[in-house]
C-alpha cells in the first residue's frame, strides 16, 4: 500500500514537472547570473558597454519605435469600439468588479516609480523641453505636465490593450492550454505548443528576461523613496542593512499576496492601496492650492489633447536636442519591457468581459488614474516651486530628488508626520501589486498547461527580490540590469505585429462564424 502511495505521488511530480519549462527557468538564472558576476568583476567596462549599445539601439529604431506605437494605438483603438469589441473573452460573467479590474491593472502598470515621478517629473520638461519649446519659458512650464500625462497615457497604454486581448482570446475563445505569449503566438500559426520551435522558446526567454530585469530594477530603484520617508519619521539613515531591510519586507508582503493568490491577495492590497491614494490625493488637493491645481490639470488636458499625433511621432530632427531618445522613446521602448508582463496579467483578470470592455479599462481607465495622480502631485510641486516654497529644481539638481517629495508634503498641515507615513505605505503597495502580477506572470510564461502551481509563483517572488538585493550589496547600480532588459525586449515590437495580424484573422473569422 505504501509502495503503491509513493509510485502515485511521485507519478504525480513528474507530471507536475512536465508541465514547467526547467529549461527556460535554468537558462534565464544562468544568463542573469553571468550578468551579476560581470557587474561585481567589471563594473565600470559592463555599465559603459551596454549603456553605449542602449544608447545607441534607441538612436537608430526611435522612429520605428514612434510609428510602431502610434500604429498600435490606433489598432487598440478599432478593435475596442468597431463590431468586435463585443466579442466577449469567455463565456462566464467578469470575476472582478470594474473598480477592482481597474485598480489591478493600474497599479500593475505604475508600479512605485510613478510616485516619485508624479512629483518630479515636470520639472525635467520644464528645464528641457520638446516641440522646440523654449527651455525654463512660461510655454514651457504649462506644457510640462502635458509630456508626463502623454508619456504615461492612452498611446503607450493600447499595447496592454492589445496584447492583454490577443492573449485573452486565444485562451478564452480558441481554447489555448497556456497563456504562454509563445503558444498564442503557436496557436495563430496554427501549431500547438508540444515540440516549441527555438523561436517559441527565445520569446519565452525574453519575456522572462524583461520582466525580472524590469521589475527587480523597479523594486530596488523604490528603495530611496522609502528610505527618505524612514529618515522622515524616524531619523533613520541610510545603510546597506536598511536597504535591504526594505526590500524584504516589501518581498514578504508581495509573496503573501501571491500565496493567498489574485482574488484574496492583489485584489484585496490593489484596493486598498488605491483607495489609501486617493485619500492622500484628496488631501493634497483640499490642502494644496485647490484651484491652481485644477486649472492646471485641465489646461494640462487640453495641451496633451491639441499636440499629441506631434508628440507621438516627434524625432527632432533638425534641432536634434535629444528630447525623443531621452524620453518619448525611452518611455515606449520601457513599455516593451513591461509588454508580456501586462499582456498575461490583463488576460487573467479580464476572463467574462467584451473586448471594449478590456480597451476602456486599459486605454482610459488606467490611463485616467495615471493623470489623476500626476496632475495633482505635480501641480502642487508646481505651485510650491512658483510661490518659492520649495526649490524643486534646486534639489533635483543637487541629486536629492528623493528628498524633495518630503520638502513638498512640509508645505501641507502634517505634512512632516501622517503624510510620509502614508508615502510609506502607498510605496508598499504600488510596488506589491505590480511584483505580484510580475510573479503570476513569470509563472504562466514557464507553464506549458493549466494554472501554474503556487511553487512556481513563490520561486519567483524570491527571486525578484535576490536580485535587486544583490545589486545594491555590490554597488552596482540599475541602470544597466534596466538597459539590458529593454534591449532584449526589442524583438516584442515584431511579435506584437505579428500578433496584430494573427488577432485581426482571428477576429474576422470569430465574426462570420457568429453572424
Amino acid at each position: 500500500m505504501k509502495k503503491n502511495k509513493k509510485s502515485i505521488i511521485s507519478a504525480i511530480d513528474k507530471d507536475n514537472l512536465k508541465q514547467v519549462e526547467m529549461g527556460l527557468i535554468l537558462s534565464s538564472i544562468l544568463v542573469l547570473g553571468a550578468f551579476l558576476i560581470l557587474m561585481i568583476t567589471m563594473p565600470e567596462v559592463t555599465i559603459k558597454g551596454i549603456g553605449a549599445i542602449f544608447w545607441k539601439v534607441i538612436a537608430i529604431l526611435g522612429p520605428i519605435f514612434e510609428v510602431f506605437t502610434f500604429l498600435t494605438f490606433l489598432f487598440a483603438i478599432y478593435i475596442t469600439f468597431s463590431k468586435y469589441g463585443k466579442i466577449r473573452l469567455g463565456e462566464s460573467k467578469p470575476e472582478y468588479s470594474m473598480s477592482s479590474y481597474i485598480f489591478m491593472m493600474l497599479l500593475a502598470s505604475l508600479a512605485s516609480a510613478a510616485l516619485y515621478w508624479s512629483f518630479t517629473e515636470w520639472a525635467f520638461y520644464y528645464k528641457a523641453p520638446g516641440l522646440g519649446i523654449k527651455p525654463l519659458s512660461t510655454n514651457a512650464l504649462e506644457s510640462s505636465l502635458s509630456f508626463q500625462f502623454f508619456h504615461w497615457g492612452i498611446t503607450n497604454q493600447a499595447m496592454y490593450t492589445v496584447m492583454g486581448v490577443a492573449i485573452g482570446y486565444g485562451v478564452y475563445v480558441r481554447k489555448c492550454k497556456s497563456f504562454q505569449t509563445s503558444a498564442i503566438c503557436c496557436s495563430m500559426m496554427g501549431e500547438g505548443t508540444r515540440g516549441k520551435s527555438f523561436l517559441g522558446k527565445c520569446i519565452d526567454f525574453c519575456v522572462i528576461f524583461g520582466i525580472l530585469g524590469g521589475l527587480s530594477s523597479s523594486l530596488g530603484l523604490v528603495v530611496p523613496l522609502a528610505q527618505g520617508g524612514l529618515y522622515q519619521l524616524f531619523g533613520i539613515e541610510s545603510t546597506n542593512f536598511v536597504k535591504i531591510g526594505i526590500i524584504v519586507v516589501i518581498a514578504l508582503v508581495y509573496t503573501f499576496t501571491s500565496y493567498l493568490g489574485t482574488h484574496k491577495g492583489m485584489r484585496v492590497i490593489s484596493n486598498g492601496t488605491a483607495y489609501i491614494c486617493i485619500a492622500f490625493l484628496l488631501y493634497v488637493l483640499a490642502f494644496g492650492p485647490t484651484s491652481f491645481i485644477l486649472k492646471n490639470v485641465v489646461n494640462t488636458l487640453g495641451i496633451m489633447v491639441d499636440k499629441m499625433v506631434r508628440m507621438s511621432l516627434n524625432t527632432d530632427p533638425i534641432r536634434n536636442t535629444g528630447f525623443p531618445e531621452n524620453w518619448t522613446i525611452y518611455f515606449q521602448a520601457f513599455y516593451l519591457n513591461y509588454l508580456a508582463m501586462m499582456g498575461i496579467f490583463v488576460a487573467k483578470v479580464s476572463k467574462g468581459r467584451t473586448i471594449r470592455e478590456v480597451g476602456i479599462a486599459t486605454m482610459l481607465g488606467i490611463s485616467a488614474g495615471s493623470w489623476f495622480l500626476f496632475g495633482i502631485n505635480g501641480s502642487f510641486s508646481i505651485s510650491s516651486h512658483l510661490t518659492g516654497k520649495v526649490d524643486v529644481l534646486g534639489l533635483i539638481e543637487s541629486g536629492k530628488g528623493d528628498g524633495v517629495i518630503y520638502e513638498i508634503l512640509k508645505v501641507l498641515p502634517l505634512g512632516a508626520t501622517l503624510l510620509p507615513a502614508l508615502m510609506l505605505i502607498l510605496v508598499v503597495g504600488f510596488v506589491a501589486s505590480s511584483m505580484d502580477s510580475a510573479s503570476l506572470a513569470l509563472a504562466e510564461t514557464v507553464t506549458k498547461v493549466g494554472e501554474p502551481r503556487l511553487s512556481m509563483r513563490l520561486f519567483w517572488c524570491i527571486l525578484l527580490a535576490i536580485i535587486p538585493m544583490s545589486i545594491i550589496l555590490t554597488d552596482s547600480g540599475f541602470d544597466a540590469i534596466k538597459q539590458i532588459a529593454i534591449l532584449i525586449s526589442i524583438p516584442f515590437v515584431l511579435i506584437t505585429i505579428y500578433m496584430e495580424f494573427g488577432l485581426y484573422r482571428w477576429l474576422k473569422v470569430h465574426d462570420k462564424k457568429y453572424h
